[in-house]
């Protein structure tokens, strides 16, 4: 009788059907990209999520991630590299290598589609820092800066310097009126760590830093969007976030491809490239695998 049994179960597990293959948005069949992206953690790990999504949607990839990036789309004499990965917030929009002034996305994409470049939608994160608590402090209803500002005694911690960046932490205490004199500078390390031992209220870390879950740590909403708003209260270019960038003449081959790294980047929000980077740099796990996992499980790739 067990025989029986078992022997059904298998055949019904056997002629079970396998899950759903998904949809892609678009389809790439006959498209080719040399997709670029470093030398950060993360901007490997979204190579590797640009080379997953376009591969499921039907095209050919040819990975360089670690090596290349948005420069060499913006410079098409250095490389043949077709799609790559830039920080809205930080784009170097005359290509110098020094640091410009922030300007909007618009803007930017604009300057560069003259150059034969085209800015795709950026991704729902941040391009920003953002402040985090230790679990009590969370626990006790600090969930927003505005609630940080008004709880008394507040010491918050920051690398040295940062109280005095008009589009970072200097924006944001002017925009919640808060007097400089409550920053104690760290060393970015021990800022992370006094933070958790509850010495500072508050401290000033990236924002999608894998050390935020990974120490328990609780991201604050910048309710009053102080960050990238400067110390004159004028708003600056917004949240950032990291944007694909396509040589042009590769985009108009297969515009379509806007719709499937669109359906990527709607999904990388502050709280999953946190998770993402997490298991990358606190983990040591490989970025290529990290991202086919994620995307994945995510539903854009089989």
């Amino acid at each position: 009788m067990t025989a029986v049994v078992v022997g059904a179960a298998l055949l019904v597990g056997a002629c079970a059907a396998p899950p759903p293959r998904p949809t892609p948005v678009a389809d790439l069949h006959g498209a080719r990209y040399v997709v670029g992206g470093g030398p950060t953690d993360q901007l490997v790990l979204l190579c590797h999520l640009a080379v997953a999504v376009v591969e499921a949607a039907g095209a050919e990839a040819v990975e360089q991630c670690g090596k290349l990036g948005a420069a060499d789309v913006r410079l098409p004499e250095r490389s043949t590299v077709d799609l790559g990965w830039a920080y809205v917030g930080r784009a170097d929009r005359d290509l110098d290598g020094g640091p410009d002034q922030p300007a909007p996305f618009a803007a930017i994409a604009a300057a560069d589609a003259v150059q034969g470049v085209t800015w795709l939608a950026p991704t729902a994160f941040a391009d920003t820092d953002a402040l985090v608590v230790g679990g009590p402090v969370a626990a006790s209803g600090v969930r927003r800066v505005s609630d940080l500002v008004a709880r008394p005694g507040t010491v918050l911690c920051a690398p040295p310097g940062a109280a005095a960046d008009p589009r970072g932490l200097g924006g944001l205490l002017a925009t919640y009126g808060v007097d400089p004199a409550v920053v104690r500078p760290l060393d970015p390390g021990a800022v992370l760590t006094e933070t958790v031992r509850g010495r500072c209220t508050a401290g000033l870390v990236p924002g999608t830093s894998g050390r935020i879950p990974a120490l328990g740590l609780v991201a604050l909403d910048d309710d009053r969007g102080g960050f990238g708003r400067g110390t004159d209260g004028r708003p600056g270019p917004g949240r950032g976030g990291a944007a694909p960038v396509v040589r042009t003449p590769v985009y108009a081959a297969h515009p379509q491809v806007a719709a499937v790294l669109g359906a990527l980047t709607s999904r990388l929000t502050d709280d999953v490239v946190r998770e993402l980077d997490r298991r990358i740099t606190v983990e040591g796990r490989d970025a290529r695998d990290v991202a086919r996992g994620w995307a994945r499980d995510a539903g854009l790739t089989p």
